[in-house]
């Protein structure tokens, strides 16, 4: 009766205290686990607000370039930056809430570890004691063989419990260790997070100022709106000229031999959901706008990015350069563009962007955020535009109106992503 005894007393003791060490703290996780659910459901709604600005936008891009279309249009990117902070608020918001879920979780299994480990302990100890007891004597105190089998019976049962409680010690200490995990890799997102909600401000501070520096430029007159496009697109198309000619003589510079096989997955997209909007070379598009390519000829690839999309780096590699055409003709050329040279002899550039993340001098890793994606430059709508080079070929070169932009022989990008 004595191993049955001790085996109950422990059974109940391991029960009893792993209830009191996950009883006190249920409901809390409960209750932000239905926090949780509400920032998901709200983080949901801002999304559809997202989608709505991204849809007014769009309509907007095909209307007439008039000023109020214009100003209009400024007014739904600077809404649709501000619901990009509040989702980004949001998320944040979330992922505090999961780590202090995770935290509190983790606090039980230490506590449910740490009560299997003294109940085990205990009967441990009582086991330790009964096998020091020989079946001799067990044979001898018992009045009969039915008692004496039965007291096997029950030490073999009794054995059997403990490598039942070892294996269930190595469970919660697996469980333990996934959610420590979790946790890190949530902390890691959490810092992602604050990164990026500094990075949506800006942008959407930047937007403001485009809007004010629109009205003190046109003074909210339609005449010299038209008269400040008309200036812009005769600028244009000297900037596109003299950079065809540029690249003309670089592309004669490319040495196929030297640049890495063609084959998918050289470069991976530059962004997470890419959807090309046109293609690289002579596209029916380019043909179609030779108010846009004097020579039908497209540089690179555009893929569709509302403003403030984040954009990768193709590869890893250095970051070359970076700048901002805008500064010295606005609307005429890349606007915010980065650089980047990458260690496959192939370099890759990113244009129309909202904000340059990676400095110049910096390594980047295959799948970095460098930038996020715009409309600055000259753009259609929002999107990114991304070139690529023979990194052999390539310049940072001294142009007459934009100051400082990257050339070189260009490359077909799709034949490498």
């Amino acid at each position: 009766m004595k191993f049955r005894r001790e085996a109950g007393l422990a059974t109940i003791m391991i029960f009893v205290l792993i209830f009191l060490g996950i009883a006190a703290r249920a409901a809390t996780v409960d209750d932000l686990r239905l926090k949780i659910q509400n920032r998901e459901e709200e983080i949901k709604k801002i999304e559809e607000e997202i989608k709505e600005f991204e849809r007014q936008i769009g309509q907007k891009v095909t209307e007439s370039g008039s000023l109020r279309n214009e100003i209009t249009k400024l007014e739904a990117q600077i809404k649709k930056l501000n619901a990009d902070i509040r989702l980004t608020e949001k998320k944040i918001d979330a992922a505090e809430i999961g780590i202090e879920k995770l935290s509190l979780e983790i606090g039980e299994k230490n506590e449910a570890i740490r009560s299997r480990r003294i109940a085990l302990a205990g009967v441990l100890r009582s086991f330790n004691e009964a096998d020091s007891v020989s079946f001799v004597e067990i044979l001898l105190r018992n009045q009969n063989f039915s008692e004496f089998f039965n007291e096997i019976e029950r030490f073999q049962s009794f054995h059997g419990a403990i490598v039942d409680d070892l294996g269930e010690l190595k469970n919660l200490k697996w469980d333990l260790e996934e959610k420590e995990s979790v946790k890190q890799d949530e902390r890691f997102k959490l810092e992602n997070l604050a990164s990026e909600l500094g990075d949506r401000k800006l942008i959407e501070d930047k937007a403001r100022k485009n809007k004010s520096k629109l009205f003190l430029q046109t003074k909210n007159q339609e005449s010299a709106f038209k008269k400040l496009l008309s200036d812009r697109e005769q600028k244009r198309q000297e900037i596109l000229d003299e950079l065809q000619r540029i690249e003309d003589d670089l592309k004669l510079l490319i040495d196929p031999s030297s640049l890495p096989a063609i084959r998918e997955g050289v470069l991976t997209w530059p962004l997470s959901n890419p959807f090309i909007t046109q293609k690289f070379g002579n596209t029916n598009f380019a043909k179609a706008r030779t108010d846009i390519y004097k020579n039908n000829f497209h540089n690179g690839v555009d893929f569709r990015a509302p403003i403030g999309t984040p954009v990768l780096s193709a590869e890893e590699g250095f970051v070359k350069g970076s700048g901002d055409s805008d500064l010295l003709c606005p609307g005429s050329a890349y606007g915010k563009w980065i650089l980047i040279e990458h260690t496959n002899k192939l370099t890759s550039l990113y244009g129309h962007l909202s904000l340059v993340k990676a400095p110049v001098n910096s390594m980047v890793l295959r799948g970095d955020i460098i930038a996020y994606s715009g409309d600055s430059g000259f753009t259609t709508g929002p999107h990114l535009h991304f070139t690529l080079y023979d990194a052999r070929t390539v310049e940072l070169r001294k142009t007459k109106y934009c100051g400082i932009l990257p050339v070189g022989g260009l490359l077909d990008p799709l034949t490498y992503l």
